[in-house]
């Protein structure tokens, strides 16, 4: 475990040194994001307020700067700026993993490692479901039982879909992603930010992940 926490500081520290030859002010213009300055400059990821230094690229939680950032979360902001495309566009078109380019081999470890303890985590807590997307400002969708619109960043729309079990059927769970996300990032991080959606949903209501 040790050696792999090892690996992920070490990925985020090439990133972030990599960052540091941004164009912040081409790739802010061409993201939609808000916010640019001669500072550093803000970054908002799932509702969460974010600073990238100029002088290093290091992120920090604007509320609470002395938190320590996942791996997910530095990788997603990293990757947006060194990934995303000259000029990125949204579909507004919104597929499963498996239809996505480039992203189909990982479908299959995608919904067990993410959309299955989803499924499971919410199964007989909907309403729990229901109020965790509200509180996180997360626009709800009709869909499903229980299904929101998350914005990623501001200019990456994420949709989850939630079904509750019954007699019948176990609780069932779906991530949809615009089919034009991979303008933005790196296919591989889509399942990073996927899984990180998930996390912060149980995170935020308080439960306990159930593989």
């Amino acid at each position: 475990m040790d050696m792999q926490k090892d690996n992920y500081k070490n990925v985020c520290e090439y990133w972030r040194l990599k960052t540091l030859e941004t164009d912040f002010r081409e790739r802010y213009v061409a993201l939609g994001l808000p916010g640019y300055n001669d500072n550093n400059l803000p970054i908002t990821y799932f509702g969460v307020d974010y600073e990238i230094n100029r002088s290093d690229a290091k992120i920090h939680n604007i509320e609470k700067p002395e938190e320590e950032l996942d791996f997910c979360t530095q990788s997603a902001i990293y990757h947006l700026f060194h990934f995303s495309k000259e000029a990125p566009r949204n579909s507004n078109n919104f597929i499963p993993l498996h239809e996505l380019r480039g992203a189909a081999p990982f479908s299959p470890a995608f919904k067990k490692s993410t959309l299955n303890p989803f499924a499971k985590t919410f199964e007989g807590k909907t309403l729990q479901l229901i109020e965790t997307g509200e509180k996180l400002g997360f626009e709800r969708l009709s869909n499903s039982d229980a299904g929101f619109q998350a914005m990623a960043f501001t200019c990456m729309p994420i949709q989850f879909l939630f079904w509750d079990g019954d007699d019948e059927l176990p609780a069932q769970a779906t991530i949809l992603f615009d089919e034009k996300i991979t303008d933005f990032t790196h296919e591989e991080t889509v399942i990073g930010i996927g899984s990180d959606l998930v996390n912060r949903l149980i995170d935020a209501a308080g439960l306990k992940r159930l593989a």
